[in-house]
């Protein structure tokens, strides 16, 4: 049966009419204008079925605020530090001390403790696996944006592709199991040079995954930027950041040394998305380090293109190299928080706008609206099949419906990653591998860590941050020994206060 005009409007109607409404709210002929920044908010907000059915059921009209990925996280700094905000925007705050300070500072609204009026939205936030991080101080001030349902598919977000056909003719049996095998196998594809293209080693869509990916050599839980860092107990009883005490110097050679064989390429620091793929594609690169997956952006920007150029298709030349042993031989993988970025709302929102904002997660969250805000009214583009999504043959979603583009993403970010009843725009095939990466990462056992320091940082408001980026491609690309770069950059973070923080969070604990 179709999902019109009518029958979603029916539904959400009879939903909303079902609770009461929290707070203070809008005479019900009034349309509330939510002023939302997204990416490409313009493009995304311009209007069509989708976004009008919405609107017009909520009593709501969506103005788009235009961010994009090279812009957004300047743009709304400064729109917070000249108080110009939007009612709703979408950052990767939380786990710096932006965040702390807008907090304290009244710029973001606290959630509201009770959402028993958005039933689908009170559950989500009742995860503390999800809202364990958007606390300061035990005030919930943002909405994380989940990426993931549970910390094993976290494995899939950093992955490395490389390119089995041509090790296969340079000589390689195996597939890699291990970081000395993966750097042999690199070198033997860069020698032997197979399709004559000058191949190099191993690029990346931004330098910042490094970290992520070869950190877990040394520890799984010592991935973390900004303040998010994980604290642990030492052999002295003191709480302190794990970064600071798990040995870390094997990761960082084991970088260098990949980085002096070539096995990842000489220019890394200037790499970015489009010439990462651009090379991998063209058989410029043995290997592309990649985020999110093997679907998705991977497929989009990649291996769709691969038969074109390469007359094979991709996952017969490509494999993902699986989850990689640390430096005791255990499988490991960077423990990644279940959402990289979050929703805030401006402080100064009425409570009128602030229900139907919390109208519109809540609706999102629904099986009906996670659906249909995916994917458009049902019976145009797609099936429902016992509750699973068809798609239609060759089907544009968000060339057809472009609020797709933003509403699919707005509360959470891309479930058709791990949700069953969703359908990719990509081959199963491609879900099937990430799913077994899944099912590999179940069987990690994870390092103890205390959370509660972390709330402490932010609660404490501490000036403290650690940039594992800039740490990372130092020591990999640097010329002086490990031992003593990792020394000076231990000295470097003692002079910005690294002994006060602890003694301030072991002091918090201890109350």
């Amino acid at each position: 049966m179709k999902t019109t005009k009518k029958w979603l409007s029916a539904v959400m109607c009879a939903a909303l009419a079902a609770a009461p409404l929290a707070g203070v709210h809008a005479n019900a002929e009034e349309v509330q204008e939510i002023t939302i920044a997204f990416w490409n908010a313009d493009e995304c907000f311009a209007g069509d079925e989708v976004l009008s059915t919405i609107e017009e059921t909520l009593g709501i009209q969506i103005t788009p605020m235009n961010i994009t990925w090279d812009d957004y996280t300047q743009k709304i700094q400064l729109w917070a530090s000249s108080g110009s905000l939007p009612d709703v925007f979408v950052g990767d705050f939380r786990n710096s001390k932006t965040f702390t300070e807008w907090a304290a500072q009244g710029v973001i609204k606290a959630i509201p403790e009770d959402l028993s009026a958005y039933p689908n939205l009170e559950t989500y936030m009742a995860d503390e696996a999800i809202v364990g991080s958007a606390k300061v101080d035990g005030t919930v001030y943002c909405i994380p944006r989940k990426s993931y349902p549970s910390q094993e598919w976290t494995a899939m977000d950093r992955e490395i592709a490389y390119r089995w056909d041509l090790a296969q003719e340079a000589g390689i049996t195996k597939e890699p199991a291990t970081w000395e095998e993966f750097d042999a196998m690199i070198q033997a594809i860069i020698v032997a040079d197979p399709e004559g293209t000058g191949i190099q080693g191993m690029t990346a869509n931004t330098k910042g995954l490094f970290s992520w990916m070869f950190l877990p050599y040394a520890s799984s839980i010592i991935c973390d930027q900004g303040i998010a860092y994980k604290w642990v107990l030492d052999e002295d009883g003191l709480y302190k950041p794990a970064y600071f005490t798990v040995d870390v110097l094997p990761a960082f050679q084991l970088m260098r040394d990949l980085y002096e064989d070539g096995t990842i390429e000489k220019d890394i620091a200037l790499t970015n998305n489009q010439s990462s793929r651009e090379k991998f594609l063209q058989g410029k690169s043995a290997a592309i380090l990649f985020g999110g997956g093997v679907g998705a952006d991977n497929y989009n920007n990649v291996a769709k293109y691969w038969e074109e150029i390469h007359g094979s298709d991709y996952l017969e030349d490509v494999k993902v190299l699986n989850l990689m042993p640390d430096k005791d031989g255990n499988l490991s993988y960077c423990m990644a928080d279940y959402a990289w970025s979050e929703t805030y709302i401006n402080s100064a929102v009425e409570d009128a706008k602030l229900d139907k904002i919390l109208e519109l997660y809540d609706y999102l969250l629904s099986d009906e609206g996670g659906i249909y805000a995916t994917y458009g009214p049902e019976g145009e583009l797609y099936d429902l099949e016992d509750g699973a999504v068809k798609l239609h043959e060759g089907v544009d979603l968000v060339g057809t419906y472009p609020s797709l583009g933003a509403l699919k993403d707005l509360v959470k970010w891309s479930p058709v990653a791990y949700d069953e009843s969703y359908a990719t725009d990509w081959p199963e095939e491609y879900n099937a591998i990430n799913r077994e990466r899944a099912q590999q990462a179940a069987e990690v056992e994870m390092p103890e860590y205390y959370a509660e320091c972390t709330e402490k940082v932010k609660a404490l408001g501490l000036d403290f941050s650690i940039n594992l980026e800039d740490d990372t491609i130092a020591i990999m690309t640097g010329s002086d020994s490990v031992e003593e770069m990792w020394a000076d950059l231990v000295k470097q973070y003692q002079s910005k206060g690294l002994d006060d923080v602890i003694a301030q969070v072991n002091e918090a604990m201890a109350e």
